[in-house]
Parts: structure tokens; sequence; C-alpha cells
């Protein structure tokens, strides 16, 4: 009977198989449930005319499966049980990520008919391939699953094709931790990089119709500035402004609009700008401050402003200056020591207690004080 069952499904393999990959390389195997009742693992049954292997990856409908069993075979075909991969981890190894998709068990495993295995609280178990890169996993390597940082405990290397980890709950590295992306200790080997980005012509502006409106970003990486970053620009309503892949605004009709820039390989960073178009002009005017963000106690830096009409650059304004700490205390940590035309110097001030804290220096448009900027500036050591 068993062997009449055999030759059914191996006619059906070769008649109906579905096309799969084994460890990348394209097959076709014949793909069934591996029990009748719906349950919280995703097992099944795969059978293949080409050798298969405890531990092979088998991709099937767009998901990764991992060969758990031992394989039964005849002349025709090889036959095992699959589990679906429910998680994608990362090892980090100096700085060299990777990747591996695997089968986290929280509470029992069966690893073949009758071998269950059993965790307690704040342990889970770890099932992956086991290959070059795996094999290089040590005792106390941490990794992330979850958001949730673990710690390799033991490792077991019996089921030939397979590495189980027995792993147990470790504490956060807040410093080298990557959490929100789970890769532990990648600020170790890496450099943490805090994006910005900022339109520098202001938050709204006025455009003519068919008129256009040039819009000039200025992006920065942990404050420094990006050489050509890659920006995407849209609008929220093109048929009263549009604008290009070069932040190019026209004017279509007449009411307002807000133009998105993000930046094109880090969605997550966006600034706006309100965009009236108008059949007669408007004034509309903004400052920005462009200078460093820190000083050095005792040393004086520069800054200058940059004035726009409607997001357009104009040099026929002036503006006025003054600085404060921005804790509102006194005296002012700092002093403005020289002003000439729209530029001015500004020197930290000498003492010890300044060490990281605050000053703000303010641009006043002179003929129209509603219209100012503020620049925050922190005073650090010389060392």
């Amino acid at each position: 009977m068993t062997r009449s069952i055999d030759m059914k499904l191996d006619f059906f393999l070769r008649e109906k198989g579905e096309l799969v990959y084994i460890n990348g390389m394209q097959q076709i195997a014949l793909i069934r449930d591996a029990v009748d009742k719906i349950q919280a693992t995703d097992e099944k049954i795969v059978r293949t005319a080409t050798p298969i292997h405890t531990g092979d990856y088998i991709d099937y409908q767009n998901e990764r499966y991992l060969i758990t069993s031992e394989i039964d075979h005849n002349d025709q075909s090889y036959r095992g049980r699959m589990r679906k991969c429910n998680y994608n981890i990362a090892f980090n190894w100096s700085g060299n990520v990777k990747w591996f998709d695997v089968i986290v068990e929280g509470k029992s495993f069966y690893i073949n008919v009758g071998n269950i295995i059993s965790m307690a609280e704040g342990s889970i178990n770890v099932f992956l391939q086991n290959n070059a890169d795996t094999r290089n996993i040590m005792l106390s390597q941490r990794f992330y699953n979850t958001n949730q940082p673990f710690k390799v405990e033991g490792i077991n290397r019996t089921v030939k094709g397979i590495i189980q980890l027995s792993c147990t709950l470790d504490s956060i590295s807040t410093a080298y931790d990557d959490v929100s992306n789970n890769i532990a200790d990648r600020w170790k080997f890496e450099i943490a990089h805090t994006y910005a980005l900022n339109i520098d012509n202001g938050t709204t502006a006025n455009i003519l119709l068919n008129d256009i409106l040039q819009l000039n970003c200025t992006a920065l990486d942990n404050g420094n500035p990006i050489v050509n970053p890659a920006i995407t620009f849209t609008s929220s309503d093109p048929s009263v402004a549009t604008v290009d892949n070069e932040g190019k605004v026209m004017g279509i009709q007449a009411g307002q609009a807000m133009i998105i820039a993000k930046l094109t390989y880090h969605s997550n960073i966006v600034d706006t700008i309100q965009v009236t178009t108008n059949e007669t002009v408007t004034h509309n005017y903004s400052i920005t401050i462009t200078g460093n963000a820190t000083i050095k106690v005792g040393q004086s830096t520069s800054y200058v402003s940059h004035f726009y009409d409607n997001g357009t650059e104009v040099f026929d304004q002036s503006v006025q200056w003054s600085l404060r700490n921005q804790a509102d205390t006194t005296p002012i940590m700092a002093s403005i020591t020289a002003s000439t035309g729209n530029s001015v110097t500004v020197k930290a001030g000498s003492s010890s207690s300044y060490y990281n804290k605050y000053i703000v220096l303010s641009g006043t448009l002179t003929n129209d004080p509603t219209v100012t900027m503020e620049k925050t500036i922190q005073i650090k050591s010389i060392i």
C-alpha cells in the first residue's frame, strides 16, 4: 500500500510539481501541508526528484522554509518535512553584519517526531542552516529579535545540517546597538548617521502663475553638508503647483500646495514649503543663517544671513543681530565682536562653566521685525 502511494505521488511530482528553489537552485517539488488542522507553525511535506538534505532552504510561494527532518527517499524521489522561517536575524562580526533566515521558538520545537525541546521563560531556541557563515557564531555572541537583545548561551550541532542556538535575554547597549533595525553592536564598528534636510527658501512662498521658483535645499549628515544629495520632490496638489526632480516649482493655478522634499534614500527625512500661486506678487520674506553649529570657548566664528522673497534669494535686505543664552540666563556666554554687511562674528566666553551650554544667535529683518531666524550654537571645550 505504501509503495503504491509513493508511486502515485512520484507521478504527481512529475506531472503536477510546483516551482521551488532549493538553496537558490530552481527545482520542481510537490508540496502539501504536514497536518490537516490549522496550527501556529507552518509545516509542509516536500517531495522532490533531486536530492534534498536536512538544513536545506526551500523558497516556496515567496516564503523561505528550512528542512528540519531527516530525509526519506526511494528510487524516484526524496521526501522531508520543512518549516517556514519566521524571522530574519543579524549577527555582527566586528562590523561584518550578516542576515539569516531562521526559526525562532519560544516554548517548544519538534526537531523529529517524539523529540521535543522545551525552554525557560526569557529563553528562545534559534534554528538555522549549518553553513560556513553560521559556523562562525560563537558563545556569548549577541543579536536582536523583535527589538529585544539575546545572547547565545549554547550551540548544538548534533543534527546534521542544522545549528540550534540556545539563547537568553540580554541587556540593551544604548551606545552600540541599532535597536530599531535589530543589529547588535552596530555603532561599535560603524558611524551612526544623523541626517537632516532643510529647504533654504523658507516655510512659505508665493509664486506667480506660470512662473518658476527654484527650491534650494541643504542636506546634512552628522552636521556636515552632503555634496549633491539625492532628493525627491512631490507636490500635494499638482493642479496648483508642480515640482520636478530638480526642485523647480511652477505655478499652475491660484491656490495653495505643499511641496515635500525627502532624502531619496532616507525617506523619513523630510522638509516642506507651502506654496501659494497668485495672479499678482506679494512679498514674503524669510531668513536663513549659515555657519558652524559649535564654537570653542574663547574662540570666534562667523555667520552669514541670506534673504529670500517668496523663496527666491534677494540681496536688497539687511538684518539686525542679537545674542541670548538658550536658557535665558545671564550673563550671556558669548558676544558679537563684529558685524559687516549681513555677516557677524560671535566670540564665545572663556569660562569652563560654559562647556556644552547653548547660545542663540538671532537675525531680524531690518525692514520687518516680524521676520526673524534663530540659530542655536553649542559652546565646546577647546580640547
